[in-house]
């Protein structure tokens, strides 16, 4: 009678054991489905901020391709000033003769 009363108690703790194993199992996939979820939630974001960056980059060529222009701009002004002063001083000195001519 005893041998059996063991093996009662050592189904019992088969069947534990079993439950135990089982709930373990079902925190796992709870786990995975909360981990899959948030998964697919960062890899909407992570979507969404890659159009940014790309939109942003384009937005920076196109910057960086005006800031090309404004230096070329700068440059012809730069040209046309000193082209101002080369004729301000020559048209100077065309009066000055002018007026030592007059006198």
């Amino acid at each position: 009678m005893r041998q059996d009363s063991f093996n009662f108690t050592e189904e019992e703790s088969s069947v534990e054991k079993i439950q135990v194993l089982e709930e373990k199992i079902s925190r796992v996939i709870d786990k995975i489905k909360v981990l899959t979820e948030e998964n697919s939630m960062l890899s909407a974001r992570a979507a969404g901020l890659q159009e940014e960056l790309d939109s942003r980059n384009l937005e920076l060529e196109v910057l960086r391709q005006d800031l090309g222009d404004l230096n070329g701009l700068k440059t012809d002004v730069d040209k046309l000033n000193s082209e101002r002063d080369t004729v301000r001083t020559q048209v100077e000195k065309l009066l000055k003769e002018l007026e030592s001519v007059e006198l």
